[in-house]
């Protein structure tokens, strides 16, 4: 869409603030030269709608800021892509301001091509031992603890674990379920150890049915898990659990899962991918052909037996009347 075409009268030539022309409504209205921009939220519901991450939202929210400030008319898209791409931004940022710009445009009313930025690789995500997750979770505080166990064993993503509300955990089925996806993955289940769910009770015990479990926002529990990482890090002297963040859990999770049923659409359910492109990452990243890759224990009665299996642990044979029993380190 160029300059003039379906454009308000009256609103050519660039002389409207452009903040103010971004968050107003689809008919902006000009304002005085020391007149502050009106800044509303009609831009960030119409976001919420699309069911983003509150992350991904004020990214976005903050990228239409930035472009407002670099071009004179949002509404000239052939002004925009021409920015963008003479821009220094890298290819993925370049790409990511395309979308909010696209997003913007939909709220506006009209539909955008944006130009896309072939981006580098991304990078493996760090896989730790699960010695090193147990030992950050072990750490922290039990409000914290618990919701680091619940990424551990789902694999949901942080922001997921935070919609879950005391209706959602089954106790006598030992059972979580996702009705409130981000992404827009797909609705789930997980079945959860007795650990854990002795770890949750206590929660649950002081919540209403339809109460969230954590009542703290993505920052402010983000911010607890920092502090409490570094500070578990320098205790223990183990710098590599500064390398642990909510988004390693759920690549552990699936990691963990493909190696071990080495069934992809298993991995792929469990994540709640639409696509099986975004799984197929998972069946690369660690190598477990190393030497003590695992961790042997043996049971000698029913209940240790059952105990080990519940924490992760395989069968592998019978021995003299006990259970020899594997997990990866």
């Amino acid at each position: 869409m160029s300059a003039g075409r379906g454009f308000p009268s009256g609103q050519r030539g660039g002389t409207q603030d452009p903040l103010a022309q971004a968050f107003e409504g689809s008919n902006p209205s000009p304002r005085t030269k020391d007149e502050p921009p009106k800044i509303v939220d009609g831009f960030i519901e119409f976001l919420k709608t699309k069911d983003y991450q509150l992350s991904t939202i004020e990214t976005k929210w903050k990228l239409i800021k930035i472009l407002s400030r670099k071009v004179s008319n949002l509404w000239d898209s052939d002004s925009v892509r021409d920015y963008i791409k003479r821009s220094s931004w890298g290819n993925k940022r370049k790409n990511n301001v395309g979308y909010a710009y696209r997003d913007w445009c939909t709220w506006k009313g009209f539909n955008v091509q944006m130009d896309y930025f072939k981006e580098d690789e991304s990078p493996l995500p760090y896989i730790p031992r699960e010695t090193e997750i147990d030992q950050l979770i072990s750490g922290c505080n039990a409000n914290l603890a618990c919701f680091l166990q619940v990424m551990k064993e789902t694999a949901f993503r942080p922001g997921e674990v935070l919609r879950l509300t005391v209706s959602n955990v089954d106790i006598e089925k030992r059972v979580i379920t996702l009705n409130k996806p981000e992404k827009r993955s797909s609705n789930r289940q997980a079945r959860i150890s007795l650990k854990l769910t002795s770890m949750i009770i206590p929660i649950l015990r002081e919540k209403k049915p339809l109460e969230r479990l954590w009542t703290l926002n993505y920052d402010s529990i983000c911010q607890t898990f920092l502090y409490s990482r570094r500070h578990i890090a320098l205790k223990v002297a183990n710098p590599s659990l500064e390398r642990i963040t909510f988004k390693t859990f759920r690549h552990w999770k699936a990691t963990m899962e493909y190696h071990r049923t080495k069934d992809i659409l298993y991995v792929k359910e469990l994540l709640g991918h639409k696509s099986l492109k975004n799984t197929l990452v998972y069946t690369h990243l660690v190598s477990f052909e190393e030497e003590n890759a695992f961790i042997v224990k043996v049971a000698s009665t029913i209940e240790e037996f059952t105990t080990l299996l519940e924490s992760g642990f395989e069968f592998v044979s019978d021995y003299q009347n006990l259970k020899v029993c594997r997990k990866r380190k």
